[in-house]
């Protein structure tokens, strides 16, 4: 069968591991570059996207097959298991829904209709919790005063409902502003700042989607873990339709589609207080599920560096079966989303281990639950094996689009800390170039897994194929456009629909020349001074 490729070299690799025991003298051979092979990559990928896999959901049968197979992997490269149990770091999955038709949301007494007015989220520990009190409009609900933002000001909200606007003020990164327009954020700033419940208005002009669009999906089941809940303390989170708050606002003397207008100029509305009473109930359905995260370490050469591991990461799991009904193939597979990073995290370890060790631990995890809102990753980053203690990086694969030759990536994270450099000096070497975001709307910072890892205080970098492309078809990211707005999430994100190996090659060899460097430095990697991320 094709899938014995998969083994990263079978007997060949494990005398090549063999021969690179840990704590070698590095300075006695010098190591030659290592090198990812494209036959290897496609191999993986070729496994991972398999239709047996049936698309490799968080909880399911087929992520479990992944796991096992990421696992396979590691012990024939001959990495150490780094986890809680051998190989495995147990992720504790809470599959919860909001009942929605026994929550509500009244306005002064004006019950609305639930899933065409509202929609409440369900909470993260109370299975049933209500709340009355008055209304306070914050704005966009931020509190970073260390970049003069500070949206509760001067407020007393404690006891209070506040209600939120969607999205951040204008002159921001495209970083900084993902990770301060994420519920996740808002919700903590809230609580952190006494408030008692949470609404959020999310206008189509700020988010590009409708609240009838949303609504069918925050009505439907989803994923938390402890570590990626936030603002637990609100007893009640809503979101309310445009026309809601258009009344609302009306009540107040405040014309709604004005302060809209203006947010999408990037001004911040001010804060004023509604005098509407808001009452808000919730009611949770819940139940567990379990997966593992995959952590295997290959040790470090330099004992004054043992305590400074290295942390390569790549999500196993992909979105499972297609919700599409008209398909006749309704897997989706995610050969690009995630097989291609875990192909590539298997094969540079491979290539690592082959070289020799390096002079710090390079650890590299196979991550559950990316989908479901990065719950594999919030896991392990705020509860960390022991072989983590004390990670000075973060490098995460996620979903390169290898369906063209590309010319530049998008570094996120580069301009915020000491990896910047390092990054671009790898990508230079590769005969390519950095570009800045091209696609800020889509608040890519926040969505994959590096990000619980900044949220840890750990210097993170994350690359992504860029926009420019020697093929005149695939200019100005027509080939990443054309796989966004088609394939992504969908059965054709499949292994024979077009993706280049040899390019998923050239995107690993970049990484892991990144990597290699982290793990010879003789600096620690830190964050730049001013740094919104910093610590």
């Amino acid at each position: 069968m094709r899938y014995v490729l998969a083994t990263g070299g079978g007997i060949l690799a494990l005398t090549a591991c063999a021969a690179a025991t840990p704590g070698a003298n590095v300075e006695s051979a010098p190591m030659a570059p290592p090198q990812v092979r494209t036959e290897a990559i496609e191999a993986h990928i070729r496994f991972l996207a398999d239709d047996l896999l049936e698309g490799r959901e968080a909880g399911e049968r087929g992520y479990d097959i992944a796991a096992a197979y990421m696992e396979s992997q590691f012990r024939v490269i001959g990495l150490e298991p780094a986890g809680m149990n051998g190989y495995r770091a147990e992720v504790p999955l809470q599959v919860m829904s909001a009942n929605q038709d026994r929550a509500s949301v009244s306005i002064d007494g004006q019950i609305l209709i639930p899933g065409e007015e509202f929609i409440v989220n369900p909470h993260a520990i109370h299975d049933e919790s209500r709340i009355e009190a008055q209304a306070m409009f914050v704005g966009f609900g931020i509190d970073a005063p260390q970049i003069g933002i500070n949206d509760y000001e001067g407020l007393d909200v404690a006891g209070k409902i506040v209600i939120v606007l969607a999205g951040a003020p204008g002159g921001l990164r495209s970083d900084v502003s993902a990770h301060l327009s994420s519920g996740r954020t808002k919700a903590q700033f809230a609580a952190d700042n006494g408030a008692a419940g949470m609404v959020t208005i999310a206008p189509e002009q700020l988010t590009r989607r409708t609240f009838a669009r949303m609504a069918p999906f925050a009505a439907g089941e989803n994923m938390t873990t402890k570590a990626a809940s936030a603002g637990v303390e609100l007893a009640v989170r809503a979101l309310i339709a445009d026309s809601v708050a258009e009344t609302l606002f009306a009540r107040t003397g405040q014309d709604f589609a004005t302060i809209i207008a203006a947010a999408q100029e990037g001004e911040a509305p001010e804060a004023f207080e509604t005098g509407v009473t808001i009452a808000m109930s919730q009611v949770t359905e819940r139940r567990m599920v379990f997966d593992d995260n995959v952590v295997g370490m290959l040790p470090g050469s330099d004992p004054e560096l043992a305590d400074e591991p290295v942390i390569v990461t790549a999500h196993l799991d992909h979105v499972g079966i297609c919700r599409t009904e008209d398909a006749e193939d309704r897997v989706c597979n995610g050969a690009l989303d995630n097989a291609s990073g875990s192909a590539i995290i298997i094969e540079t370890a491979r290539a690592l281990a082959d070289t020799g060790a390096p002079r710090r631990p390079v650890i590299f995890v196979a991550l559950a639950a990316e989908e479901k809102g990065l719950l594999g990753a919030a896991h392990i980053a705020s509860n960390p094996p022991p072989s983590m203690t004390g990670m000075v990086a973060n490098v995460n694969l996620d979903m390169p689009v290898i369906r063209y030759h590309f010319n530049d990536l998008i570094a996120f994270g580069a301009e915020h800390s000491s990896l910047g450099p390092i990054a671009r000096k790898a990508v230079a070497a590769a005969g390519a170039s950095l570009s800045d975001d091209p696609l800020p709307e889509q608040a890519l910072f926040v969505r994959s897994d590096h990000y619980n890892f900044v949220r840890e205080g750990v210097p993170s970098l994350f690359l992504m194929t860029g926009f420019s492309s020697p093929n005149p078809d695939d200019d100005k990211g027509q080939g990443f456009l054309r796989f966004l707005g088609g394939d992504y999430h969908g059965p054709g994100d499949e292994v024979d629909n077009g993706v280049m190996f040899d390019q998923g090659a050239r995107f690993a060899n970049i990484n892991l020349q990144i990597i290699t460097s982290i793990a010879n430095a003789d600096e620690t990697p830190s964050w730049n001074e001013g740094s919104f991320f910093a610590r």
